[in-house]
């Protein structure tokens, strides 16, 4: 009687874990050694993998923009970009839904002080960006992209030589004063803003990483690593949060 009272009680932990009920809808890990893990890229020819620095495991997709023609977007030289894409699958972006998303980020060297655009999330039936992360030189900042101001920013949140971490929760809705952005920097918790982040209640919401800029001669480079999509914020906050800050001595 006894054994099976234990037995009972033990199948009700594991079935009432956190740990076992959290579910990882996504990662974008590249240790799949390629781009498999992504979407249709934008630009593809700037993007690779490699091992030189990694946020964890052994690989990381690598953004590399010149001044080249090849990485202005249909002929726009305020479009000079190349980034990696992905969306959910379809109605997990619908009204009333919500996305728990996270990346990791590293710059070899400070970019310039001209914007550059980290990620940001767009409809893919009018292409209309709705929220964005900005670098301009070692600053981050966080904005809706139909506002004139940013949310907020942070003078170091782009600093090169180390890994940063984006974690957001995003509740979706057409109303401003329902849809809302929840973020966290490097585990340091940005606030919540409410705007309107949903075009139409039907919308597919997809995200684009990496670097989209004005055309400059300037070559510049950016790691990407463990991007993750999950059902719940303590997962997406604890998975990895010890890496953040990690350096990478060989990387170039």
């Amino acid at each position: 009687m006894n054994y099976l009272f234990r037995t009972q009680s033990l199948l009700l932990l594991i079935v009432f874990s956190p740990t076992v009920t959290a579910s990882i809808f996504w990662q974008g890990d590249f240790e799949t050694k390629d781009l498999s893990q992504w979407h249709t890229s934008i630009n593809p020819a700037g993007l690779s993998v490699i091992t030189e620095c990694a946020f964890d495991g052994k690989y990381s997709g690598k953004v590399r923009l010149t001044g080249d023609d090849s990485f202005i977007w249909k002929g726009n030289k305020f479009l000079n970009r190349s980034e990696f894409h992905h969306r959910s699958a379809a109605g997990n972006t619908y009204e009333g839904k919500d996305t728990f998303f996270a990346f990791s980020f590293y710059l070899p060297n400070k970019l310039t002080e001209q914007k550059h655009e980290l990620g940001y999330w767009e409809s893919d039936k009018s292409w209309q960006q709705m929220l964005r992360f900005n670098i301009t030189g070692s600053e981050l900042s966080f904005q809706e992209s139909a506002g004139k101001e940013v949310l907020w920013k942070l003078p170091q949140g782009a600093a090169p030589g180390q890994w940063h971490r984006v974690a957001m929760h995003i509740h979706w809705a057409t109303d401003p004063q329902i849809g809302s952005a929840e973020v966290w920097v490097n585990g340091q918790h940005m606030g919540k803003n409410f705007f309107k982040n949903l075009p139409a209640k039907d919308a597919l919401m997809f995200t684009q990483i990496g670097i989209l800029r004005t055309q400059e001669e300037t070559i510049e480079e950016i790691f990407i690593d463990g991007a993750l999509e999950t059902d719940n914020i303590t997962e997406l906050l604890e998975r990895d949060r010890h890496l953040i800050g990690k350096k990478c001595a060989s990387a170039r």
